[in-house]
């Protein structure tokens, strides 16, 4: 999932996904292969200019990063809830879920400049398979699904 928010002279992009379609598994990591996925995963998130293209027009300032992950609390935040333990859906197969979350913000000038931004998130993750994709303007809100051959987050203009 990714939230899309323009306002002012702000950008701000949240990008939401559970650790399985980023690093192929929801656990603390136990192997040195699995380390190595998380740490990469992380290297990756913290590089926002590799995962999202704002047009040069813009003249975007990244002013604001923010990944976090929830693999190392998974199982005392997972497990013990009542819904969880139900099976409300079908993610819920397994007793520990976990996601990594991060935040992008930048200050543009010319923030009407941007009427797309592209995306290498399903390139760099490949076990990404839709992003789900939502925003907010000054003017108006929507939302667009994106496949695996789709690099631009669109729709606002």
């Amino acid at each position: 999932n990714v939230m899309l928010a323009m306002e002012g002279e702000k950008l701000q992009l949240n990008f939401e996904v559970p650790s399985e379609s980023l690093i192929g598994f929801e656990h603390f990591p136990k192997s040195q292969d699995q380390r190595w996925y998380f740490n990469e995963a992380i290297k990756s998130l913290l590089e926002p200019s590799k995962l999202f293209s704002i047009p040069a027009d813009a003249e975007c300032l990244l002013v604001g990063i923010n990944v976090s992950q929830s693999l190392f609390a998974a199982k005392d935040e997972h497990g013990h809830d009542e819904k969880d333990e139900h099976g409300h859906d079908e993610s819920d197969k397994s007793e520990i879920h976990s996601e990594f979350s991060s935040k992008y913000h930048w200050n543009c000038e010319h923030l009407d400049e941007i009427d797309s931004i592209g995306t290498q998130l399903m390139n760099i993750f490949p076990r990404i398979e839709e992003i789900r994709v939502r925003w907010i303007t000054n003017n108006n809100q929507g939302s667009i699904e994106l496949e695996s051959k789709d690099d631009r987050i669109k729709g606002w203009k």
